[in-house]
């Protein structure tokens, strides 16, 4: 049975092969933690509307990544991180598509992301029961109807992420998601400012509709590491059949240097459609 280990002293090895078979990891806050969420906040009271385009692509927060990997135990030589996401999850459905979409329930892995991916949660406001996200663990390694065999990473880079800000009150983009009834079992993940959740791409996991009254910010960004990308090592996949490869999207937390494409090959299960692009470009237009 998988559990969910507070505070633990494990070295980072250790820790990814819990993660790989349903385990979730929680650390108060640290301190490259805490760096992160007061950047977000800095950023949120300059503008709104720009706000996570830049955020994600500031380069004080990938060198604060940089320091908390090292704070974390992480080697910064084999650990490669996506960008970090700003997410907003206002009271009440105000805003659910778009830069603000309520994730239904869902694996990253149904994104196209490599069985190694290690998800990271950070939330820069206090996050309670009516405004946190839910794990389904019982689902870790269980098959379920989804619409996975829509997406394709690659049409993605070229379509679905630059029209976020398009979106206010419907959505359309192709986003997978759980397409049949939903037990209602589920760890419900709160924590303080700088707090740290860790857990793996093939959890089913999904956004609590939020009537706590207030607007709820977080920050997100998943790592692998190179050992585990060349040795095919995570957490087994059950029932992705999305195309493409997120491997593309990941920096070396040292120099910031991307995936050989050799070892992206390994992953690559299909050639970019003619209206794809291998690598999100934020100032594609």
């Amino acid at each position: 049975m998988a559990g969910i280990y507070v505070d633990s002293k494990l070295s980072d090895e250790a820790r990814r092969s819990l993660v790989y078979t349903g385990n979730t990891f929680m650390f108060t806050p640290r301190a490259a933690a805490v760096a992160l969420t007061a950047l977000a906040w800095e950023l949120i009271q300059e503008a709104i509307a720009p706000l996570k385009t830049r955020f994600t692509h500031h380069e004080r927060g990938k060198k604060i990544l940089h320091d908390l990997f090292e704070e974390m135990g992480c080697s910064t030589q084999d650990t490669f991180f996506d960008v970090p996401k700003l997410r907003i999850v206002t009271h009440g459905g105000y805003l659910t598509a778009g830069v603000g979409y309520a994730y239904r329930a869902h694996r990253d892995t149904w994104y196209a992301c490599p069985p190694s991916q290690i998800n990271w949660w950070v939330p820069i406001s206090e996050v309670v029961e009516r405004n946190a996200f839910v794990i389904h663990p019982n689902y870790f390694q269980r098959q379920v109807k989804n619409n996975s065999d829509q997406f394709d990473a690659y049409r993605w880079n070229a379509d679905g992420r630059k029209k976020a800000a398009e979106y206010i009150t419907e959505d359309p983009r192709p986003h997978p998601h759980l397409q049949e009834p939903l037990d209602l079992d589920w760890q419900v993940l709160v924590g303080q400012p700088g707090s740290i959740v860790m857990f793996s791409a093939q959890h089913l996991h999904a956004t609590v509709p939020n009537d706590s009254g207030a607007t709820r910010f977080s920050i997100d960004f998943r790592t692998v590491h190179r050992a585990d990308v060349l040795a095919k090592r995570g957490a087994k996949l059950v029932d992705s059949k999305a195309t493409g490869t997120t491997l593309r999207d990941f920096l070396c937390a040292d120099g910031f240097a991307r995936l050989p494409e050799d070892v992206i090959g390994l992953y690559d299960n299909s050639p970019a459609p003619a209206d794809g692009v291998l690598i999100f470009d934020p100032n594609a237009r």
